[in-house]
Parts: C-alpha cells; structure tokens; sequence
C-alpha cells in the first residue's frame, strides 16, 4: 500500500443546478467540537427534537481551533440520554423517532489531535472508520457532512480512501458526499477543497485570525452579538 502525498481528485465540480434526487430522509453525518462552548451542545439539541426528519448516521466528536486537545463524546451521550427521557412525549405527535440505543450507538470519536498534523497512514479514528463505512453502505442517497468543528476527520476519511482505492472508486465516494461547513475551524478544510477539487463543499471561511468570523456560514443563522462581530439576525443596527 503506498500513501500518496499531493495527489489530487480531478473531477467537476457538481453544478450549481444540480438537485439530488432521493426518496425518504436525508442522511446525516454531524462532526462537532461539542464541550468547548455550549453552541454545539444546544444545536444538537435542536438536531435531536427533529431527529425525526433524517436519517441520524453518526455523531462524530472533534476537536477545534477552540479545542485542540479534547474530544468530549459523552458530552453528546448524555444529552441523547435527556432525549430520551422526553422521547415518549415526542412520539404522541409523530412517529420516525430514533431510540435512545440507536442514536447512542451512533456517536463515536474523531482524530484525536488538531488539524491535519493528527491525520495519516495508521491514525484512522473510529469516527473516520464509521464515516466511511456509511458512505459505502448499500444506499444511493448522498450523505450530508455537518462540520460544527475541525474537519480532520473528514480528512483522515479521504486520505484512507485516496490511499487504498483506484481513482474511480475515490470519485464515486466522493460523489456521495455533502459538505456544509460552518467555518474552517482547522487546516483540513481548506486542505480537502484543494486535494478533492470535485467535493460539493459549502463554507465561507474566516481568516486564520478569526477576525472576520463574521463571513462564516454559520453568521447567516444566528448572527455574533457576543463576539461583536457583526449583528446578524439576533443583533441590532445600531440605531437604538
């Protein structure tokens, strides 16, 4: 097996008039910081209470720029654990619920260090592992990569991939994929959009500095009073 270094995926992007086309739910990969700061912990709360609507398919703890040395996958255990005490009182107003054994089963750890310095030949994490292995499940429908954090272990997935399989099977794995990113939080963003030219990748990063967090994707939803910088949709203008 040789590891190739600098070898990129030459493929077309998918076109900006491109609409999947897929029946049942959307499946879902969540990559996330969780335990830095509360943000990831609330979003997936707000990702569980409508956990009926996708197809949950892993829950992958990660580090960050914010959190470069811990992984906290019990942080996401445990708010599965409080989903699953209000789980019966969800399903008197719909069905599709995940249990809390399915969901559980689902959450598993990324690379263990910061950026792509923690991926490589034999540093495939279990949250790599799991990621590849739902991708290459028999099902046609794309997989969405939700990156609340680092995307290392996205990165560490490709990487093995590129590594062990021919250049075609690479772009049908590549194909599947679905990245919505709410920033670079590491260097593996940026180092997957160069190496995978053809990845359908959604991010408007900030600067290494993160002095213009205000540009990131994730500022369209929710805006950045605390960080003051930019008002966003829960900010003001200025004018009070």
């Amino acid at each position: 097996m040789v590891w190739l270094k600098g070898f990129g995926l030459a493929g077309a992007p998918i076109p900006a008039t491109h609409v999947d086309d897929f029946t049942r739910r959307p499946r879902v990969i969540v990559i996330s910081d969780v335990g830095n700061e509360p943000d990831d912990q609330m979003s997936l709360v707000r990702l569980l209470v409508y956990s009926n609507q996708l197809d949950i398919e892993a829950l992958i703890a990660s580090t960050s720029t914010w959190q470069r040395k811990a992984l906290h996958p019990e942080t996401m255990r445990a708010l599965i654990e409080a989903y699953g005490r209000v789980r019966p009182n969800l399903l008197q107003h719909a069905k599709g619920w995940p249990s809390v054994e399915d969901l559980d089963g689902r959450v598993f750890t990324g690379q263990p260090g910061y950026g792509m310095a923690a991926t490589g030949p034999d540093q495939t994490s279990e949250g790599a592992a799991a990621l590849i292995c739902v991708v290459d499940g028999d099902d046609a429908r794309p997989v969405w990569i939700s990156v609340w954090g680092g995307a290392n272990t996205l990165a560490q997935a490709l990487l093995r991939i590129r590594a062990r399989r021919r250049p075609e099977e690479v772009e049908r794995f590549v194909e599947k994929l679905r990245v919505y990113s709410i920033s670079d939080q590491d260097d593996a963003g940026p180092w997957i959009r160069r190496e995978f030219p053809g990845l359908f990748y959604i991010v408007l990063p900030t600067t290494e500095t993160a002095g213009e967090s205000y540009y990131a994707t994730w500022s369209g939803i929710s805006g950045d009073v605390f960080y003051r910088n930019g008002a966003g949709a829960d900010g003001y203008d200025g004018d009070e």
